[in-house]
């Protein structure tokens, strides 16, 4: 009985081209995991300013990142006494930051 019942779920000819598609789905899906896994790695505060250097399209030191984190500008995680940052969670910060608006006096206009 259970051969007969493999051979009545095995797949048809007709079958293959969804079989076929599913599995290229499911490979191309497997394909981008590492790139999603390098985003999630923490990094240093080097990588960090080099990280936020080429967002913000000005210089940043590690100076600076020290200086963000101590004015908690910038998420962190902490382990002992070494700093790691996540870029997506940097992302996700910048997201959610109140937008600054140019304000101009008029005791600046003149």
């Amino acid at each position: 009985m259970n051969k007969d019942k493999q051979l009545s779920t095995s797949p048809t000819f007709e079958d293959l081209p969804a079989m076929v598609a599913e599995l290229s789905r499911k490979f191309d899906a497997f394909l981008e995991r590492p790139e999603v896994a390098e985003a999630a790695q923490p990094m240093g505060v080097t990588p960090c300013a080099e990280f936020l250097t080429t967002l913000e399209g000005r210089r940043v030191t590690n100076g600076a990142v020290y200086n963000r984190v101590h004015k908690g500008m910038l998420p962190y995680r902490k382990i002992g006494a070494r700093l790691f940052f996540i870029p997506e969670e940097i992302l996700d910060s910048i997201r959610k930051e109140k937008k600054h608006h140019l304000t101009i006096t008029a005791k600046q206009l003149s």
